[in-house]
């Protein structure tokens, strides 16, 4: 099977969805601000299965959802609350 065209299985989405909760909590949010920030990382990472064949799924998870962060404060939504 080639890599591409790999679809996440359900186990795989979530298990991915509870490292992302993991990981979100280096951020300290909460609610609805730590599920945004789940869900696009999330969406990012399954729009992009091949991602996990390339690096170990804690770098890329890590990397994927620091980018978002960034990306968010940068296009000027509050970066305060992603940085507590």
């Amino acid at each position: 099977m080639n890599r591409s065209e790999r679809n996440l299985s359900d186990n795989d989405k979530r298990v991915l969805r509870s490292l992302l909760g993991r990981y979100a909590l280096r951020y300290h949010l909460a609610g609805a601000e730590k599920d945004d920030l789940i869900e696009r990382t999330f969406m990012a990472l399954a729009a992009r299965p091949e991602v996990f064949f390339d690096k170990p799924v804690e770098q890329a998870v890590a990397e994927t959802m620091h980018s978002i962060v960034v990306a968010v404060a940068r296009d000027g939504e509050s970066a305060e609350r992603y940085y507590r």
